[in-house]
């Protein structure tokens, strides 16, 4: 594009309807929107046994991006967890969904959540925070108001048609699918998980030793 340098390219750059509905699943899961410089870039960090996912995102937003995932060790408590991450370019379209989905430094669930929630979105929410249970499957919810995870709640059972709950964990609320749900959220999210993250969707009771 001749007198356009490749900054003014890459600022005029708008995330597809693919990359929101990753974007919106990842945010509800791992992701981070923060703001570096002038506007806000998007980091994602997933444990070196999920490398696979961290790796398809960074090509879901490969243009927005110029670093490949950087493998570290991350310290807790004296122990070292293998991590992969990547963050993207800053840019305005980051900016615009960090007004939406924070107040301040904190992630928050908008009220128009269902506007965000396709199929795809809640599978990569999935992905992100999603486990077995005993019986069932789980969002881990921790990090939102129990006003927030019933908003999560009530838009999974009207828009997706799922029976789903909250429950108490670790001081806060998390969103529970029983197993008579999980055949239907299997429909909804099996087509768009990446491969190897089927086992999420197995209940421990039903897991071969």
């Amino acid at each position: 594009m001749d007198g356009i340098t490749p900054r003014e390219v890459r600022s005029r750059l708008k995330l597809s309807d693919r990359q929101q509905a990753v974007l919106a699943g990842t945010i509800l899961g791992d992701g981070c929107v923060a703001k570096h410089g002038r506007h806000h870039r998007l980091h994602i960090k997933h444990k070196e046994a999920h490398r696979a996912l961290a790796e398809w995102k960074h090509g879901v937003f490969r243009e927005f991006i110029s670093m490949k995932p950087h493998v570290f060790d991350q310290c807790l408590n004296g122990r070292r967890y293998p991590c992969v991450q990547f963050a993207t370019r800053t840019h305005p379209e980051f900016t615009e969904w960090h007004s939406r989905f924070y107040q301040g430094r904190r992630k928050i669930v908008p009220l128009n959540i269902a506007s965000y929630l396709s199929p795809l979105a809640v599978a990569v929410w999935f992905m992100d925070d999603g486990a077995a249970d005993y019986a069932g499957i789980t969002f881990q919810t921790h990090s939102f108001s129990v006003e927030e995870v019933r908003l999560l709640a009530d838009v999974l059972r009207t828009e997706f048609h799922l029976t789903v709950g909250l429950r108490a964990n670790r001081g806060a609320n998390i969103l529970y699918v029983p197993s008579r749900s999980i055949q239907r959220f299997r429909g909804i999210v099996e087509p768009h998980l990446v491969s190897g993250f089927e086992y999420k969707l197995v209940p421990r009771r039903l897991r071969t030793p």
